[in-house]
């Protein structure tokens, strides 16, 4: 690709290097100097630093980028109105991909494009469980931007598959539109579409995903999970696999004898409740309708909507973001409780 294709604000678009010890990407700044930058990464991640060269010729890091897991990074340092440079390297020679640079003057980086994302939860208060990137807004609603964008909860966001960087790309834009901060964990599984659960429980294995999970719960510790419908809301067999699932761990995840290495790594851990997606009984419906001040005034409805608008790849099927219908992202069951059975209802954390 073009370099200028790292500037056109388009993230299906950019530059994919070749295997090499190190790539280097110089940036020369305008009248105003830059002061901090944000990265769009493609497949091929890798750490670096910013770099600023002396009298001497000698190159200087000013700031460094250690991890490889996120997609999106965001780095500040002292202004800089001379060229500098990012300097990406890993342990051997590797290859790179970029799909967006934005840079931005002191105290001016644009929150829309700074993701400046935090490590996953050390203690989630909520953990959302979906097969594919879209599912948490087709199916839950407005349950991100109300629990962590309005009331400010941690969040842990998992999907257990993503087939491309492209949808890892919607994923995050369209996370970070609803207020998590805190990066989503995705997981290893490959994308697979089948009605019968058995056949994706087959292909992901199923003990591997059992603990694969069942780590996750452990780890994370949330008090709160939301995952899919039992019969994978329009018959997906990925979807019924997560609810399946994630009711088969929550209900041993306090047993140190069951699956006793994560135990053993993590701790063990009482999730307080577990919430389907539809169902009938113990249900409860949600009014995604509010207006949420802590959003600009927007409802949670209307937020997963305009999370939606970032997953362009999606756009071509008929599904769509609404409370209404029979699949409506407003309708859960309460199938889990160890602080007992909502009597108000309207909120995942009554009782906690």
């Amino acid at each position: 690709g073009r370099l200028d294709s790292l500037t056109d604000h388009d993230d299906a678009t950019g530059v994919q290097l070749r295997e090499a010890v190190e790539h280097v990407l110089e940036i020369r700044p305008g009248a105003t100097p830059v002061a901090s930058l944000s990265l769009v990464m493609g497949r091929d991640m890798l750490p670096f630093t910013v770099q600023t060269q002396g009298a001497d010729g000698r190159w200087t890091v000013i700031a460094r980028v250690a991890d490889t897991d996120y997609a999106q990074r965001y780095v500040s340092f002292p202004p800089q109105s001379q060229p500098f440079r990012l300097v990406f390297a890993g342990e051997k020679p590797a290859p790179l991909s970029l799909r967006e640079v934005y840079l931005f003057a002191e105290g001016q980086a644009d929150p829309a494009l700074a993701h400046d994302w935090q490590a996953p939860c050390d203690k989630a208060d909520m953990m959302t469980i979906v097969a594919h990137p879209d599912d948490e807004l087709l199916w839950f609603g407005g349950t991100i931007p109300y629990y962590a964008g309005q009331q400010g909860l941690k969040l842990q966001a998992v999907y257990m598959t993503c087939s491309n960087y492209q949808r890892r790309i919607e994923l995050l834009n369209g996370l970070w539109h609803m207020g998590v901060r805190q990066y989503p964990v995705i997981g290893p599984f490959g994308d697979a579409y089948s009605t019968n659960m058995a056949v994706i429980y087959d292909q992901w294995g199923r003990e591997r995903v059992r603990k694969y999970v069942m780590g996750l719960i452990r780890r994370y510790k949330p008090d709160v999970v939301v995952t899919h419908d039992r019969g994978g809301e329009y018959g997906h067999g990925a979807h019924k696999l997560c609810a399946s699932v994630a009711q088969y761990c929550v209900e041993r995840t306090g047993d140190e004898a069951f699956m006793p290495e994560s135990a053993e790594k993590w701790g063990t851990w009482c999730v307080k409740k577990l919430y389907l997606h539809l169902g009938r009984e113990n249900t409860v419906t949600m009014d995604w309708r509010v207006p949420l001040s802590s959003m600009g005034g927007k409802t949670g409805l209307e937020l997963a909507q305009e999370a939606y608008a970032f997953h362009i790849t999606q756009h071509k099927t008929s599904f769509a973001v609404t409370d209404e219908g029979r699949t409506s992202n407003a309708k859960f069951s309460l199938v889990y409780s160890s602080v007992g059975e909502d009597c108000i209802g309207g909120d995942f954390f009554e009782h906690i």
